[in-house]
């Protein structure tokens, strides 16, 4: 059996929350871990029924580059997938509104 991502977050900009989509690429990119490597970690830890790497993104800062369908306009698809991403300082104080930079 094969093992792969395919995970849904919800994520806040300081005005809403909005769902993104990352797929198998994408989440072992942020994670650093493949699904089988994380699925293996859990089996592990018998006392952990929540993989604790997922739980590390809590309260970190990223930026998404999220593809924007014409289903997420006109059909109130209010999930978007997560084409790239990333957390560089320079970037995120370039971009972010002022108000969450001290966050």
């Amino acid at each position: 059996m094969i093992f792969r991502y395919r995970l849904q977050i919800s994520v806040m900009d300081g005005t809403t929350f909005i769902s993104i989509l990352f797929w198998n690429k994408e989440i072992i990119q942020l994670l650093g871990k493949t699904a089988q490597e994380l699925k293996e970690g859990l089996l592990e830890d018998v006392e952990c029924a929540y993989p604790t790497k997922l739980g590390d993104l809590m309260k970190k800062k990223f930026m998404f580059k999220i593809l924007i369908k014409d289903s997420n306009i006109n059909k109130n698809d209010n999930v978007y997938k997560v084409v790239n991403f990333t957390n560089d300082d320079a970037l995120l104080k370039k971009y972010c509104h002022r108000d969450l930079r001290a966050v």
